[in-house]
């Protein structure tokens, strides 16, 4: 039988687990803003030759392309924003350069109901995209790109309990 899921619940993060354990330690990475949440899979790349004059290929290969997350924050402060956009967080200001390198987590994304999707080891970029008008926010956009690991995927799904 097939398994919906829906919502958002929370986004939680972790130190990184090159060796594909989850962390039992994780907390909630902040206010994920409305409906911003998405994960999403690019198609494959495709190879294709063809013998001359002819419109089917001989050869066909597809490379898939790993899911990625993409989610904003609506809460970050001086330390979140060292943390994921870069920088250092001293005395409550955050300092930043552009040539600060930031540390990869574990990330598991909760619905409401459904799938749970956890990440182990992951990369996270994260821009800041602020609208400073009256109706505007500050948001952090971050992008969730799962990596490499031991044991297991890089990218899970478990039915949550």
């Amino acid at each position: 039988m097939g398994l919906i899921t829906v919502g958002l619940a929370e986004v939680r993060i972790g130190k990184a687990a090159p060796n594909g354990v989850m962390p039992t330690a994780m907390t909630k990475i902040g206010k994920v803003y409305k409906d911003s949440c998405k994960i999403s899979q690019e198609a494959s790349e495709v190879t294709e030759h063809f013998e001359e004059g002819h419109a089917a290929p001989v050869y066909s290969k597809r490379t898939k392309k790993i899911p990625k997350s993409t989610f904003q924050l609506c809460d970050v402060d001086p330390k979140a924003l060292a943390r994921f956009v870069g920088g250092k967080e001293n005395a409550g200001v955050w300092e930043f350069n552009g040539n600060e390198l930031t540390e990869d987590a574990a990330i598991e994304i909760e619905p409401e109901q459904g799938m749970i999707i956890q990440m182990p080891n992951a990369s996270i970029e994260a821009v800041i995209n602020s609208d400073m008008s009256s109706k505007g926010i500050f948001l952090v956009d971050l992008t969730i790109t799962p990596l490499a690991v031991e044991a297991g995927g890089a990218i899970r799904a478990k039915k949550k309990a």
